[in-house]
């Protein structure tokens, strides 16, 4: 028999702040953490607006692991590990108790950071790289740096740092990462490799080649309108997609271990579903194919109908592409039921984590089902005649919410759909 999955454990960095409530409480509130760049330079650049974790978020962090802030340095890395033990803390499983040998953990990330110093430094009069004088002084390179940060460092820093022991592994298949290490991590439990999974994702490409990479696209918003203004998921005025960054982490645990230690269970993970496109690294199937299978494939794992689905957290990016597309993808497989499910965008007001997106989300879903309360996708004013569900404009919802499903769809057309039902016998907490 299958194992049941349930969730027991939240954490999340965001630009809405630090603490799962916080974060929860502005989302139903509508209040954007999309702000000005603050990088050096950047009034000169197209990109002006970005879901950045606060300045005094980030000191707080670095005091939290004083070590890792000196040695790794590294945000995307920082953030998973305060995310990680945020879920750890709030699922009872920061003391060291309990089968460490059967803790695993699965996270997504990025590619991290390739910083101009460490192209510009070894380049040699030709302008071509100087391979030898770097195999000289690869020790200089900036400890921030994708050659000393490589994609597997939260996962293994969170299994050493929290003495997690079982299966460590990363995922790095772009915006549909988060959702896919989630979805893996719910059925290592499902078939017995582990009894508790830490998993979500970190990611972070507020930096001159992340912002110029996704300006060069075409995907990204430079619209010279007020920051919290620029996302604008569904809108017939979206330009494109605002980067965040951040983490989301949860706790994963099959049920009769969580029953045991007697933890708060937020919610079940019943289904999960992926796919790929097949069709074009930058942009997705036009008809939503591959969103369309993911999505199935969820419900098809979890054993529900098309009814039975209350709230989606839509990927939700504000660029044309993807929200007509996504908007299609759900017609197709809601049919006449399409139009009675809540939709929103959590990117409306966080940004695009890219390879964490699903985190957050995912955690914001199990809230939305553990609550029944449903945040908005706010800046959505002048509808799009091609999206025309119920995106939850600009205010909340309160609604009973049985199930629910996050998508996260990604560049090279990787997908993944995951859904949350209530688990029976909870008292939520209030958002109030």
């Amino acid at each position: 028999m299958r194992r049941r999955v349930v969730v027991t454990g939240l954490g999340v960095v965001t630009a809405l702040g630090l603490e799962v409530k916080d974060n929860w409480e502005r989302l139903l509130a509508g209040t954007s953490g999309i702000r000005k760049v603050t990088l050096p330079g950047a009034e000169r650049s197209p990109v002006q607006a970005a879901g950045e974790v606060g300045e005094a978020d980030w000191l707080r962090i670095r005091q939290e692991f004083p070590a890792e802030a000196e040695t790794e340095g590294e945000r995307r890395t920082l953030f998973a590990l305060w995310a990680a033990k945020q879920a750890l803390r709030d699922g009872g499983v920061l003391d060291g108790s309990g089968d460490r040998d059967r803790f695993a953990v699965l996270v997504a990330a990025g590619l991290g950071i390739n910083r101009l110093e460490d192209i510009q430094r070894w380049l040699n009069p030709d302008k071509g790289f100087d391979a030898l004088r770097f195999g000289r002084e690869y020790r200089e390179v900036h400890r921030e740096s994708l050659m000393r940060n490589n994609s597997h460092r939260p996962a293994a820093l969170i299994g050493d740092k929290f003495d997690l022991r079982a299966l460590n592994a990363t995922v790095t298949s772009a915006c549909a990462a988060a959702t896919q290490a989630i979805g893996i991590g719910s059925r290592t439990i499902q078939r017995g490799d582990a009894d508790l999974v830490i998993a979500g994702g970190a990611d972070s490409m507020i930096n001159p080649i992340g912002l110029v990479f996704f300006a060069l696209l075409g995907a990204a918003a430079t619209s010279q309108d007020a920051p919290a203004l620029v996302c604008r998921p569904f809108d017939r005025k979206r330009s494109g997609l605002v980067m965040g960054e951040g983490a989301g982490m949860v706790v994963l645990e099959e049920e009769s271990h969580a029953k045991r230690r007697g933890v708060r269970i937020y919610g079940e993970v019943a289904g999960y579903g992926s796919s790929i496109d097949a069709y074009q690294v930058t942009a997705p199937h036009p008809m939503g194919r591959g969103a369309e299978q993911s999505m199935r494939a969820a419900l098809d794992d979890a054993g529900l109908g098309v009814h039975e689905i209350d709230y989606i957290n839509a990927h939700g990016t504000s660029t044309k592409l993807n929200d007509t597309m996504e908007t299609l993808a759900i017609k197709n497989v809601f049919k006449e039921y399409a139009g009675r499910i809540a939709v929103s965008s959590s990117k409306s007001m966080i940004g695009h984590l890219l390879a964490a997106a699903g985190g957050p989300e995912f955690v914001y879903t199990v809230l939305s089902v553990y609550t029944d309360e449903v945040h908005p996708t706010i800046n959505l004013s002048t509808r799009d005649p091609r999206c025309d569900l119920h995106y939850v404009a600009n205010r909340k919802v309160s609604k009973k919410v049985r199930a629910a499903l996050s998508n996260s769809f990604g560049f090279g057309g990787q997908n993944g759909s995951i859904i949350v039902k209530k688990y029976q016998g909870e008292k939520p907490w209030s958002s109030s």
